[in-house]
């Protein structure tokens, strides 16, 4: 099996952007400190107690069976946790970003905030790039994601940590890996799986009696793709007049030319 490698977070992007060109992921070590990793955790603990498989409302059947009979997932996360609305400012993603998305756009958006709770019987998720969301694009496009996979408990191989295929950004699409070829991100609580959108990946299988594994899967895309995420339904607007005007900008209200107007103008005046 191969090994993701590790970077500390003090390491910096150009480490990261390093492993992310070569490998397409790579594991940050003790990318949340502490007291994010605590709030993160209070701020989406009753609403994770709360929830089940049942409460989603897929598009069709395939996209039942892709995200787990036995997996909690909860969109809106600004919406959910302070705490993630300040962690958006964290630098280290954003200087990442600048390196990989904006040599193809003015400016990024925020694609998907999701916690993923893998629960005990769970099994493997089919291993998938996040690109395929836009498949019409031809295949020598631009690099259109940036991801990261924040571990809120431990990913171990047992209770579910993610399956990565390092180096499968750089394949035709059709190749299939071979399991020898396949990496499980398995790393301590507050690390992250930083990874590329042309990446295969999938949540892995939960073979533990009592585990879950909780973690939070947010990233970006570039500004002119329509998002995962529908964010100006997920988090209400009224939440978002509060935010800082960065966060505000990376939800969508912010115009990118003649790209997400309002009146012919900027939909920041919504927000006023």
């Amino acid at each position: 099996m191969p090994e993701l490698e590790r970077i500390t977070v003090g390491a910096g992007s150009t480490a990261i952007c390093a492993s992310l060109e070569r490998d397409g992921a790579c594991i940050v070590e003790a990318a949340v400190c502490t007291d994010q990793l605590g709030g993160l955790n209070q701020d989406l603990e009753a609403l994770v107690a709360a929830s089940t498989s049942e409460t989603r409302t897929p598009t069709h059947k395939e996209m039942a069976r892709f995200y787990g009979p036995n997996t909690i997932r909860l969109d809106g996360i600004p919406g959910k946790s302070p705490t993630f609305v300040d962690f958006m400012l964290d630098p280290l993603m954003h200087e990442v970003c600048r390196q990989v998305l904006l040599p193809n756009c003015p400016d990024y958006l925020l694609n998907v905030a999701q916690l993923i709770e893998i629960g005990p019987g769970e099994s493997a998720q089919r291993l998938h790039r996040d690109e395929e969301a836009w498949s019409h694009m031809p295949k020598d496009c631009p690099n259109l994601s940036v991801q990261a996979m924040i571990a809120l408990t431990e990913f171990t191989a047992e209770n579910g940590a993610t399956q990565v295929v390092p180096g499968s950004h750089l394949w035709e699409p059709e190749r299939k890996p071979q399991a020898k070829e396949i990496a499980q991100a398995t790393m301590k609580a507050g690390s992250a799986l930083y990874y590329l959108g042309k990446t295969l990946h999938g949540g892995g299988t939960n073979t533990s009696v009592s585990q879950s594994r909780r973690g939070l899967f947010y990233g970006y895309v570039l500004g002119w793709l329509r998002t995962g995420e529908n964010m100006f339904l997920t988090v209400p607007i009224e939440q978002v007049r509060n935010m800082p005007k960065r966060v505000q900008e990376l939800l969508g209200y912010k115009s990118l030319g003649g790209i997400g107007v309002v009146d012919v103008g900027s939909p920041m005046e919504r927000l006023r």
